[in-house]
């Protein structure tokens, strides 16, 4: 009765360690700091399927500053079938039988991501300028980042605040 569960068991662990859906290394970020070489820019990166068309930086009146730069690496990165095998270590136990371990290797029969579906990932990088610095020292918390990503066939927008003054 022992082999059939740790048979179940193995299987199991080994089902957990695979994962094709996504590529391994790859999530969207955003971050944005203050430029250590000009204290009156804000440099945003962006990682994400989608590159940045325009940003704004927008004031508590509500005026906005457009980006003034905007650069794009766009980088591919292929699934390639993920037919790499997985090992699984199994621990069974019970309070009559003992305890009984095992090993064994998983090979994964059909791939989710079509069998090397190409990804794409693009690093925008921003730069905003801060048109006045000492208003934006005295109420940062009340400016805000907008975004918009469009390739062309996909959109998508979004607005964060922006990171605190040094």
């Amino acid at each position: 009765m022992r082999p059939p569960i740790l048979a179940l068991a193995l299987l199991t662990l080994t089902a957990c360690g695979y994962d094709s859906a996504r590529p391994h290394g790859i999530d969207e970020t955003v971050t944005a700091a203050i430029s250590a070489e000009d204290e009156t820019v804000i440099v945003l990166t962006v990682d994400d399927p989608l590159p940045v068309k325009s940003a704004r930086l927008i004031d508590p009146s509500g005026a906005v500053t457009e980006a003034f730069a905007i650069d794009r690496d766009r980088q591919s990165y292929s699934g390639g079938g993920n037919v790499r095998p997985n090992v699984g270590v199994g621990v069974v136990g019970g309070s009559s039988g003992g305890v009984s371990t095992g090993i064994g290797i998983g090979f994964p029969l059909f791939s989710s991501d079509g069998g090397g579906a190409v990804r794409r990932m693009t690093q925008s990088r921003v730069q905003l300028r801060i048109p006045d610095i000492a208003a934006y020292r005295l109420g940062w918390q009340h400016y805000a980042i907008a975004v918009d990503l469009d390739d062309g066939v996909n959109r998508r927008s979004f607005q964060m605040v922006p990171p605190a003054p040094e």
